[in-house]
């Protein structure tokens, strides 16, 4: 029988008097002795088995001693082979697990995102280890492949994307946007030569909701994808989104005197759009009296930090619930980058998101 949970079959009728299902009963196989020895590590194994043949060597030792050999010689002699056995069986269980060890260090450091570690050859490695490794080593290869080639369609979606928002808030701003500029200078026009007091109020309404409609499609367009992001850069579009927050009532302020001018477009996209997004929420749900966005580039690393002193909130819940810190941070894992939200309630919110300005393979 397997170590598997059996799970015993509840007819459908099996209800309990408040008319909820039963608990479905489970059988767990209990652990005996032999299962716990044969779990306890190699060296304490070997150590055991040392012991076991210890034992029976003495009491054969006893048996065949020689009349003339006293009780103490037999056991010097006994216990120095003894120790000599298991001291020569903890230095070769050591000599052989080293490769184990070497494995060990490898899948860590995979564990902590390095997928460029490979597990290097010993000197004590046997064959049948030296084909494990070289099979973890084969994996790893792949999944580095694979990495990288998810990282270049992220880049391209991401890059594609871009260029799409770009086109249509062009659009917006450059035809939409200027045809109801047009269009409220004939209202206005028409208003001012009305002879009739009441067509000139409804032409001059007429004219101030095409001027909102106007606003509204300029504001749309901006929200799509800033254009001084693509003609100035990251830095003056982070000084352009904080303008525009304090002009909303959020004195906001962006320090990007520690950042150098050649940040690639798609780092400066995702940075601008987690500035952007975790400003909004500030806004919608902090209330915060100020904003900071800082902006430094070093040891090749883009790095936002976007803090407020807002209300705060629960880490842990808002990741549960917030589309937004979810977007945030699968668009940075996409370009290889690290997001990090502190936050507690009453203490304000910080997010951080650093991006590599050259990936793995040197592009």
């Amino acid at each position: 029988m397997s170590n598997l949970r059996e799970i015993t079959a509840m007819p459908p009728s099996a209800k309990s008097s408040s008319g909820a299902e039963a608990r479905v009963p489970m059988s767990v196989p209990q652990t005996n002795w032999t299962d716990r020895l044969f779990r306890v590590p190699l060296s304490g194994k070997l150590l055991g088995a040392n012991l076991f043949v210890a034992v029976i060597a003495l009491a054969s030792l006893f048996i065949a001693r020689s009349p003339n050999e006293t009780l103490t010689e037999s056991l010097a002699v006994s216990v120095s082979a003894v120790v000599f056995s298991i001291v020569a069986n903890i230095a070769l269980v050591t000599v052989a697990l080293r490769p184990l060890r070497e494995l060990e260090r490898t899948a860590q450091r995979v564990w902590a995102g390095d997928l460029t570690v490979r597990a290097r050859p010993t000197q004590t490695e046997d064959p049948d280890l030296g084909r494990v490794r070289s099979a973890i080593n084969l994996l790893l290869d792949g999944m580095h492949h694979d990495r990288a080639r998810m990282r270049r369609l992220a880049l391209h979606a991401i890059t594609v994307g871009d260029r799409e928002r770009a086109r249509v808030g062009r659009e917006l701003h450059e035809s939409s946007a200027q045809w109801l500029a047009g269009l409220s200078l004939e209202l206005a026009a028409m208003a001012r030569d009305a002879k009739d007091p009441e067509s000139r109020t409804q032409l001059q309404r007429m004219q101030q909701m095409a001027q909102q409609v106007m606003e509204q499609v300029r504001t749309l367009s901006e929200t799509l994808h800033p254009r001084v992001l693509d003609d100035l850069g990251l830095a003056p579009a982070l000084q352009h989104l904080a303008r525009k927050t304090t002009e909303r009532g959020i004195a906001t302020t962006a320090d990007t005197a520690g950042a150098d001018a050649g940040i690639p477009a798609h780092v400066a996209s995702v940075l601008y759009d987690v500035a952007r997004e975790a400003v909004a929420n500030a806004a919608r749900h902090a209330a915060p009296a100020h904003v900071e966005l800082v902006l430094t580039t070093e040891h090749g690393k883009a790095r936002l930090d976007v803090r407020d002193d807002g209300h705060g909130m629960d880490v842990g819940e808002a990741e549960r619930g917030g589309f937004g810190l979810f977007s945030m941070r699968e668009r940075v894992a996409l370009v290889n980058g690290t997001f990090e939200l502190e936050s507690r309630p009453g203490d304000g919110t910080r997010v951080v998101a650093t991006v590599a300005l050259v990936d793995e393979d040197g592009r």
